[in-house]
């Protein structure tokens, strides 16, 4: 499924991931529950949307001011919508699996390469969560149903938080936080530009609200190709460097709000950003 790890990616968190965690533990100042001391602190009093502080697409951050200062809406494309949809499929379908609905179909709307590609991920996503709870009730058969329930799919989507503390906009949605193995995960299409700032992000904000170490970020890559879909895993620490480039993101965007000055068009537009019919 979505967000769980087969047998190989299961050895590295354990063999790679973890043993490297402890040798070099994230310092004390790059927790997010030090969220009221300097670097997390925010220096601007503005709160700034995930998607903005993270997005990568415009390299001096003018979709930053063109969102927030000039209060433009920008246009959604193919992939932006299809995205969303698959977002929702996911999340969806990991609701239904806990109800015990493994029968439930998707309630998709959009064009019909749209609700292909929702299918496909509502039935892989389905499928998975089923036999793992299959598994998981055949190997505790003194389990409570809600037991095998939490421990099979030890999954929060769409998990609303509270991100006001580090300076975001007050709520925030992770797409799938693993409470049991402590990994905080993130969905992009493959053709979209993605970085770990997201799982980063997510992962500051859960320890500024729940004060509990979050190491481990994983990005799953989706694509589609006629009937077929790919996924792909980006499994990795929340480092130091990570938590220190997320900080730089989110202060050098702030100063663009709450300056409201202007920083000019990029040498080059990614021709998927949603202003670039704007800024042009």
């Amino acid at each position: 499924m979505v967000y769980f790890l087969n047998d190989v990616e299961h050895k590295y968190v354990i063999l790679n991931l973890r043993p490297k965690i402890r040798a070099n533990p994230v310092p004390e100042e790059l927790r997010g529950w030090n969220w009221h001391s300097p670097p997390l602190k925010p220096y601007y009093d503005v709160r700034l949307p995930m998607y903005l502080i993270c997005s990568t697409y415009c390299k001096t951050a003018r979709d930053v001011y063109l969102s927030m200062v000039k209060r433009e809406k920008g246009e959604e494309d193919f992939s932006i919508v299809l995205g969303r949809v698959i977002h929702e499929s996911v999340a969806n379908a990991i609701r239904e699996a806990k109800k015990l609905n493994f029968d439930a179909k998707p309630k998709i709307q959009g064009n019909e390469a749209i609700q292909r590609a929702a299918n496909l991920v509502w039935d892989y996503t389905m499928s998975a969560c089923k036999s793992a709870f299959l598994r998981a009730r055949a190997e505790q058969p003194y389990a409570s149903e809600e037991d095998v329930i939490s421990t099979s799919m030890p999954f929060l989507v769409e998990h609303r938080m509270d991100g006001s503390l580090l300076g975001c906009s007050g709520i925030i949605a992770v797409d799938c936080y693993d409470y049991l193995r402590n990994i905080v995960f993130d969905v992009k299409l493959a053709s979209s530009t993605s970085t770990r700032l997201y799982t980063t992000g997510y992962a500051l904000v859960i320890e500024s609200l729940y004060e509990i170490p979050v190491d481990i970020g994983c990005t799953v890559s989706i694509s589609f190709k006629e009937d077929r879909m790919t996924i792909s895993k980006d499994i990795y620490y929340i480092d130091a460097n990570l938590r220190s480039w997320w900080i730089e993101e989110r202060d050098k965007k702030a100063e663009i709000v709450y300056n409201q000055v202007d920083p000019g068009r990029p040498a080059e537009c990614n021709p998927k950003c949603m202003f670039r019919s704007i800024c042009l």
